[in-house]
This record gives C-alpha cells, structure tokens and sequence, in this order.
C-alpha cells in the first residue's frame, strides 16, 4: 500500500515503484503458496477459512494486475505502427481501465492489517458469504439463461422445418 502511494504521488522515478510492487506481489504469492502448502485441505476449511480466501483473491488481483502491465508494456513496446486497423488503440484503453480498477482493488491488502477485530472479521466473512450468494445466483441466471435459449432455438427450428412443408393459411381479405 505504501508502494501504491508513492506511486500515486509520482516520488522518484515510476520505474523504482514498479519493481517494488512486483517484488511485493511475488512476496505475497510465495507467502500464500507455502500456507497453501503448509496447511494442505486445511487452508480451505478451517476456521480462517474466509480470510484464506481473501488473501488468495487479492494475490489473484495483485498477479493479474502484473501480468497485464507486463503485456500492456511490451504492447508498448512493440509500437503503434504495428496496428493494422484502429481498434487497437481502444483495446489498450480497455487494458489500462482493467489495470487502473485492478490497482485500486489491491488497496483490499489493508483489511489484512486488521484481522484482528472483530467487526472486520464480521464485516469480511458477510461480504464473502454475499459474493458466494452471487456467484451461484449468477450460475442459475446463466443456466436459466442457457435453458431459454435452447428452447428458443429447437422452437425455431421445428417452426422454420414445418413452414418449408407447410404452408399457412391465407388470411381473409376485410374490405
């Protein structure tokens, strides 16, 4: 977080703070694996279970946000003149947004700092339990939505099939 801020307020050269935010990055994800290692099963059912997890997404955030940097600044790299056609300029402003939201998400870091109290730890395992109530509510809408698309599509195919061997009847004539 500290890194994030120095940063953000642009002292010393950006270069300095971007390697401290990888080395920082690669820390977390080495600290994550060995409790991961150490504790085996573990790590998912325990009692810190939610906090696990959230040390995890954050990790997964921090590695994400690194590897897309890492691929927006070879993109650099490589140079504008490369682009055949002008929709690569918007995909790099797409990339950048994407890492912008990801940087500010890696703030969640500072929750790990109060582990410890009680409120934080109520207010983490209700936020948890609320993305887990989405993700499957997401999974029955996506599945719902799988379910009403095929019968579209069988309904459609069977109308499309009837109407080349049959024909609709005309309609009478109003005067």
């Amino acid at each position: 977080t500290l890194i994030m801020t120095m940063q953000a307020v642009g002292l010393g050269p950006p270069w300095v703070w971007k390697r401290a935010d990888d080395v920082t990055t690669i820390l977390f994800t080495l600290e994550l694996a060995t409790r991961i290692f150490e504790k085996g099963y573990l790590f998912f059912t325990e009692a810190e279970k939610n906090w696990n997890f959230f040390d995890s997404l954050v990790v997964a955030i921090s590695l994400f946000s690194m590897i897309l940097a890492a691929k927006a600044a070879s993109d650099d790299e490589v140079g504008p003149h490369h682009h055949h056609h002008a929709s690569g300029n918007s995909a790099a402003m797409n990339k950048m947004k994407v890492l912008r939201t990801l940087r500010l998400l890696r703030l969640l870091r500072l929750f790990r700092v109060f582990k410890g109290i009680d409120k934080v730890n109520q207010f983490v395992d209700a936020t948890l339990n609320a993305v887990g109530i989405l993700f499957i509510a997401a999974l029955v809408v996506a599945a719902v939505t799988c379910l009403l698309a095929t019968a579209g599509v069988a309904i459609w195919a069977a109308a499309s099939a009837w109407l080349r061997v049959n024909t609709l009847p005309e309609l009478p004539q109003i005067d």
